[in-house]
């Protein structure tokens, strides 16, 4: 048993000592290149770049928060690593390829200069035309024996007869005038100044030539002597009635004409230096849907309401159809009168919270956010007062996601100290993902792009 055991050993000793002499002799003569062992002093030596030390992983929506591992929000978003020793990295804008702005669909259009002009909305009530406003009131006194207007409201048209009133001053006149016309065709110097006394008399009195040559044809004094509608329209005040007693200190009627009225709006201050006499006016009313009332801004007061601190501006408007009726309200459009300015389309601009933004469009894909100052829109453009210089190319579609997704970018440099250009580095191998690891990525960065991160938040 013995002897058998020593031989087997034995037998194993000589075995392995030929197989090291073997390797011992095979293995100098291979190519330094192929040998999988050994390697030539003369050969390059790869450094391995040198992964950055990670000190935490901070919570992407509150980067209070750490972890000393990886891990996710309750929201399913990876926590972000924070390396240790990065450079800062540039915030200012977004770098998409061209070929995601060709699927985005991002169209560009240039800040042009344009005419344009701001258009006021404002409300007012419409009034009578003060310069067609009339008040009837007779140069003598008497009862008045026939009133043919009894209610204010009444049309009146020019020539008519309002009343007819018995006044003893216009009929002794009247007799007077007569007696010296019967007198005789004298034509001594005392006679001629006589008739020209007593026609002057009657005209001060208030008749018409007509009324004069008509009373020295028939030679018969009127009791009853007509008062006149000087002009057409309606009865606006009436204080006198059937049988009441007139002075020539007291008005008998108000007609007023309403075939041309005013409107009286009211304006802001702020409004007034776009505002000029003459610019065009429509006006619209709720009573007359689709119907359109074309005028101009003729007046703008002196003076400023105190309560309101509103100034009142005078629209002038043809009212042939009698529709616009003193009293009611309206809304009415002023539109300015048009400057030449930078204006760019309105679906360019973002409007938030935080202001007004485009998104500049610069060389080789690079988006840039710009605050703006937002002025009068017209035909689909808007100005821009300040913010923007001519020749500049703004995006004019998508630049919500464009916008968004700077934003968020923004919002994660500040949140995590400039510590996300470490994401630049070389990666070594087995930090490179797999196509279906980089699909997901993709996918999620895509999602995250319609986002607002709300960055002033976090400053």
């Amino acid at each position: 048993m013995n002897k058998r055991l020593w031989g087997f050993s034995l037998a194993s000793l000589l075995l392995g000592a030929g197989i090291g002499a073997t390797l011992v002799l095979w293995l100098p003569a291979q190519s330094p290149s192929k040998s999988p062992l050994l390697k030539s002093p003369s050969a390059p030596v790869q450094t391995k770049t040198a992964k950055p030390r990670i000190l935490y992983w901070a919570n992407p929506m509150n980067p209070k928060i750490h972890a000393t591992h990886p891990m996710k929000d309750n929201m399913g978003m990876a926590y972000i690593p924070v390396y240790a020793h990065a450079p800062a990295a540039s915030a200012t804008g977004l770098t998409v390829d061209s070929r995601m702005v060709q699927q985005l669909g991002v169209r560009v259009v240039a800040v042009q200069r344009r005419r344009i002009g701001r258009v006021l909305t404002t409300v007012g009530t419409v009034a009578e035309d003060e310069n067609r406003v009339y008040t009837v009131t007779p140069r003598f006194s008497g009862w008045i024996t026939n009133l043919a207007v009894r209610a204010v409201g009444d049309p009146v048209a020019a020539g008519s007869v309002l009343a007819r009133v018995y006044s003893p001053e216009v009929y002794s006149a009247e007799q007077e005038y007569l007696l010296v016309q019967a007198s005789g065709p004298d034509k001594d110097a005392t006679s001629e100044e006589l008739r020209a006394a007593a026609t002057e008399r009657l005209r001060l009195l208030g008749l018409s030539s007509t009324e004069i040559a008509a009373l020295r044809r028939s030679g018969v004094a009127q009791r009853q002597v007509p008062v006149y509608a000087p002009i057409s329209g309606v009865v606006q005040k009436l204080p006198i009635h059937q049988g009441g007693y007139l002075s020539s200190q007291s008005n008998m009627m108000e007609i007023a004409n309403l075939d041309r009225v005013w409107v009286q709006v009211a304006l802001y201050g702020y409004q007034l230096p776009w505002v000029h006499i003459g610019d065009r006016v429509e006006l619209r009313s709720e009573e007359f849907p689709g119907k359109i009332w074309k005028g101009r801004l003729s007046f703008l007061y002196p003076t400023q309401n105190p309560q309101s601190r509103t100034v009142t501006a005078r629209l002038s408007f043809a009212n042939p159809e009698r529709t616009l009726r003193p009293g009611m309200y309206v809304t009415a459009q002023v539109w300015t009168q048009a400057h030449k300015v930078l204006a760019v389309p309105d679906s360019a601009i973002l409007r938030t919270v935080q202001g007004n933004f485009v998104m500049l469009y610069q060389a080789d894909g690079h988006f840039l956010p710009a605050q703006v100052q937002a002025g009068a829109t017209a035909d689909g453009w808007t100005a821009i007062p300040q913010g923007l210089h001519a020749g500049e190319r703004v995006v004019n579609n998508a630049q919500f996601l464009l916008y968004s997704e700077s934003q968020f970018q923004s919002v994660r440099a500040r949140m995590l100290g400039g510590n996300l250009s470490s994401k630049h580095t070389a990666p070594s191998k087995a930090e490179i993902p797999s196509p279906a690891a980089a699909t997901r990525k993709t996918s999620s960065a895509e999602s995250m792009a319609g986002m607002h991160m709300g960055g002033d938040g976090h400053d």
